[in-house]
Formats: C-alpha cells, sequence, structure tokens
C-alpha cells in the first residue's frame, strides 16, 4: 500500500525488493556497538562491523566528563584523531558475506551510491535528538510496531516493516519507540549533493 498523505520528506520505494532479513539478523548473533552495527566498512577494516558506528567526526569511545568552573558537568566527545568519509565505506563487512544480507547490500549499491549502512536498534521507550544530517537516507524497517515513528519537520510517519523509504534528514528530525520492544532499521546514507 502506497502512502496516502502527500510528503515532502519520506518517499515510499516500491522498486525495491522487499527481503526478510530479521532472523537472518538474529542468527549471525552479533553485538551492537552504541545501538549500531556497520554493514559495509573500508578496505583495511573488512573483519570489522562496527568500524563505521557513531559519528564520522566525534569519537564516542573516548568520550569523558569534565567540571565547568561553576561546578557543572558536561560531556565531552572529542573529534576523531582519523577523520572518516561516507565515501570510505565501500566494503561489505566479512560477517555478513554469504547472506542475505550481502544480497541486499548488492541490490543496494546497485540502485544507489551510498555510504554507511548501518543496522540502527533503538530501544524501548527511547528519543533521539532533534538533529540534521549530512545526508538523506534510506530507511529499511526489519523489526518495528506501534509507537514507532519518524519525525522530520512537521510530518510524523510509523515507517512499515520490509519495505524502502526514501528520507531528507538534512532537515531536522528524530524517531521514537515508544513501545516495549526494540526497533531496528537498516539505514543507508546517500552520496549525493
Amino acid at each position: 500500500m502506497k502512502l496516502t498523505k502527500q510528503y515532502s520528506y519520506f518517499k515510499e520505494l516500491s522498486h525495491l525488493p522487499q527481503l526478510n532479513l530479521y532472523s537472518e539478523l538474529s542468527e549471525l548473533n552479533l553485538d551492537y556497538k552504541h545501538n549500531q552495527i556497520c554493514l559495509n566498512t573500508t578496505k583495511d577494516k573488512l573483519n570489522d562491523p562496527y568500524y563505521g558506528v557513531g559519528s564520522l567526526d566525534l569519537d564516542y569511545d573516548n568520550e569523558y566528563w569534565e567540571t565547568d568552573q561553576d561546578g557543572n558537568e558536561r560531556k565531552v566527545v572529542p573529534p576523531r584523531s582519523v577523520m572518516l568519509k561516507e565515501s570510505d565505506f565501500t566494503e561489505l563487512a566479512t560477517p555478513f558475506k554469504n547472506t542475505l544480507f550481502e544480497e541486499f547490500y548488492r541490490i543496494l549499491c546497485a540502485e544507489y551510491s551510498v555510504g554507511r549502512v548501518r543496522i540502527m536498534r533503538q530501544n524501548p521507550n527511547h528519543t533521539l535528538s532533534w538533529h540534521c544530517d549530512y545526508n538523506r537516507r534510506l530507511h529499511y524497517p526489519l523489526k518495528t510496531q506501534l509507537g514507532c515513528h519518524m519525525v522530520i519537520e512537521d510530518e510524523v510517519l510509523h515507517l512499515k516493516q520490509n519495505t524502502w523509504y526514501w528520507t531528507n534528514t538534512k532537515v531536522y528530525h528524530t524517531a521514537f519507540n515508544g513501545s516495549r520492544e526494540d526497533r531496528l532499521h537498516i539505514v543507508a546514507c546517500l552520496l549525493e549533493d
């Protein structure tokens, strides 16, 4: 079923095949780092499905707390010592070889020029910050349920499971999981502009 309301920031993509990847993800038995797993990686990190998680600019693995002169504590996330670019992520990470994820990645790369392609987990009763991304993105919900919505500017949408969506995340947006289960999306950064 197509979107019935006209949306500016969401487009359902019906020309791409639907693949049921959730059960295969469970079989891979991978951990999450910062609630993410990266399907693709750089040529020198083929065995590392976590190299592309988090920010390209900031090093969340080395965050720390500091106290200012007024005694207020704040979290500091330093810049990465080696800056990464979306276009560096060109290789499927080894754990996904010979799986349905490899087919998914091949189909995706045949249609679009992509940077990082990540599985993003959002915990129950959790909301992301109101933020803008550097790239527009494709979303493919692997697991979603009532209470899971994405908000882009003034548009709110529940993204259906096993359905592709183009999203304009270069403007302010958030996502919330008001359910009691994890929400899992594959999110692909589009190389454009």
